[in-house]
């Protein structure tokens, strides 16, 4: 029975594997199902003698007699199959091993998929030489095995010839081999000895975890007599549980009358998925973005649609904060004692919310002020006359033009803008708000008055094969906007990259480079780079989804994606050394980015061939 948190995530499926599938695989199933284990995982194949001649054909043994031994309906939604142990023949084996071991992962694949079984476990690759497992593999996975889950055992910490193999290295080497593949998941078994530092843990929540294998001889016994696992073992799986993960037991006792021990594992593991606190309204809010790539917004070029307005509106924090500010900015003019009424235009006022704090500071400052609402988006328009009908906007001045090209009749005490994207300045906030700054007294303020993006490299397969799946270089060569999830951070450097500040009076140009460097605090392998920005509205109050100094509970923006076209791997000390640039021509601004260290990379989207925000 599936264990559910009623938390609004999805409900843990938790597995049982056996030793064998016995002589009654209905009878074992239906054993499981009344122990409430929601599937079983067996071995579809009889153990090979040890005096097996491998220059001799491999024989297919299965371990049930047939098919029949369930109905399709079982064998697809309660049966994962685990495949032969031996079938990695490393490359130290003589070619009549290889051979034999090649047929034997043929045959028993195209066994398992006849099947059609919920899953297919794979053994564990060769800690050092995998590549003729891998090619084999690979070759099968073109020819169209049909299972929904292809999963690789990967145990986290494997001893070889006295020495201990980090997991992740092994995978890694191996999914690369496997040109990796979207097909291949990995069934993560826990050992007894943990990796020794937090990141090489974390560092799995970026991979295609579907299973976690986690073997009763690893629980300890608590002063009750029950069984518990250690807290570093507890920690890491209620953190898998936020990648949607099954888990398996492995090790449970199969002899009779063993059902009232075994069930204290399965009690232990729903009550630690039970025990989470529950998702708060913004992971809520969250959960369908989850690594899913969207285009960034193009406001200057193109006009927002109503639903995307609203969603932005129901931010409680970035309204907040620029009603704040804007009262600092009104605070300060009157104690200079500044002529009333003061001016205030908001350019790019969409529907009306910079307005609204504008009219509620000047409220809450006890100042007269005229307000001016510029906005270019004929639909927003209709939106703010009524509004300012609706809510007795006395003092405000609707203006449906292109703040490029409106002249203002007076000049203003302050100037206010939301046109920040992800990245910041990805929204053209640069370019509009120097073209706007002729609105402004000589001692007017600009708000935002700074903002800047931050970068660090960022681990996730899974976007990156999404960007792969489009079969183009363009896509590599486009930014996106991501809420990461499967993701990990192997420098925990957030670095600055391009700064802007407002008024730019001297008008110098928005066009950057930068170089950036990072260091690597484990083995990765980056895809790209997430993006992020900080922004000082106005006397001290900030509006940023940079980590360092992210706005609790904000969600207007997600964080910026720029992919590389070949991941790289890096190891623990090297520096990745990144170059950034801001271009721009009279119809565009793009961006261009490149990796000189470790290895090289292309520079990506020169000449912004992929990827531009018109102008």
């Amino acid at each position: 029975m599936p264990v559910s948190c009623g938390s609004g995530d999805s409900a843990l499926h938790v597995g049982r594997e056996y030793e064998s599938a016995g002589e009654d695989l209905r009878g074992l199933l239906q054993g499981a199902s009344d122990a409430k284990f929601d599937f079983v995982v067996i071995p579809l194949f009889e153990k090979l003698p040890p005096d097996t001649d491998f220059t001799k054909e491999y024989d297919l043994r299965p371990s049930t007699d047939s098919d029949l031994a369930a109905d399709s309906k079982t064998w697809g939604s309660a049966v994962v199959g685990t495949l032969s142990d031996f079938l990695d023949p490393g490359s130290e084996g003589d070619a009549a091993k290889r051979e034999f071991c090649r047929i034997a992962l043929e045959k028993e694949l195209k066994w398992a998929s006849h099947l059609g079984v919920y899953g297919i476990l794979l053994p564990p690759p060769n800690s050092s030489n995998s590549e003729l497992y891998a090619a084999a593999l690979g070759r099968q996975m073109l020819g169209g095995i049909c299972t929904t889950q292809l999963m690789v055992r990967i145990p986290l910490i494997r001893e070889v010839h006295g020495t201990e193999v980090d997991g992740w290295q092994v995978w890694n080497t191996f999914r690369m081999l496997c040109d990796h593949s979207t097909r291949l998941h990995v069934a993560l078994e826990l050992t007894a000895n943990l990796p020794t530092s937090e990141c090489e843990l974390e560092r799995w929540f970026a991979e295609p975890i579907r299973a976690v294998i986690v073997p009763v001889d690893i629980f300890l016994t608590n002063k009750q007599g029950f069984p518990v696992l250690s807290k570093r073992h507890k920690a890491f799986l209620v953190e898998l549980f936020k990648y949607r993960v099954q888990v398996i037991i492995q090790g449970l006792s199969e002899d009779p009358g063993s059902e009232s021990e075994n069930e204290k594992y399965l009690h232990y593991i729903a009550r630690i998925y039970q025990g989470r606190p529950p998702l708060t309204h913004q992971e809520q809010f969250e959960l369908p973005y989850h690594d899913y790539l969207q285009a960034p917004l193009q406001p200057l070029q193109d006009d927002l649609e109503s639903q995307t307005y609203e969603t932005f509106e129901k931010d409680p924090v970035k309204y907040v904060q620029y009603e704040e500010a804007i009262l600092k900015c009104f605070e300060d003019k009157l104690a200079k004692q500044k002529e009333q009424p003061l001016a205030a235009i908001v350019v790019g006022a969409g529907r009306g919310p910079l307005v609204a704090a504008v009219r509620s500071a000047a409220q809450r400052a006890k100042a007269k002020v005229d307000v001016w609402a510029v906005e270019k988006n004929p639909n927003a328009i209709i939106t703010l006359k009524h509004r300012a009908k609706l809510e007795g906007w006395d003092n405000v001045e609707i203006i449906g033009q292109d703040m490029r090209y409106w002249n203002s009749p007076r000049k203003a005490d302050l100037l206010v803008s939301e046109l920040l994207g992800s990245f910041g300045d990805n929204e053209l906030s640069p370019e509009c708000l120097d073209g706007a700054q002729r609105f402004l007294l000589d001692d007017g303020v600009c708000i935002p008055q700074k903002y800047t993006s931050f970068l660090t490299p960022v681990s996730s397969p899974k976007l990156w094969s999404d960007v792969r799946n489009y079969s183009d270089v363009a896509h590599f060569e486009t930014a996106y906007v991501v809420k990461f999830h499967q993701a990990f951070y192997p420098s925990k450097e957030i670095k600055e990259c391009f700064t802007f500040s407002h008024p730019n009076w001297e008008l110098t140009s928005n066009d950057r480079y930068e170089q950036v460097e990072f260091t690597a605090e484990v083995d990765a392998l980056v895809h790209g780079f997430a993006g992020y920005f900080h922004c000082d509205l106005y006397g001290g109050h900030t509006v940023s989804i940079s980590p360092q100094t992210y706005s609790v509970g904000m969600f207007s923006w997600f964080p910026i994606y720029f992919p590389l076209r070949t991941p790289v791997l890096i190891k623990e000390g090297q520096t990745l050394r990144s170059h950034w640039w801001r271009c721009h021509n009279d119809r565009k601004v793009w961006y261009e980015w490149a990796v000189s260290q470790p290895t090289p990379s292309p520079v990506h989207n020169p000449g912004g061939r992929a990827y531009y925000i018109g102008k």
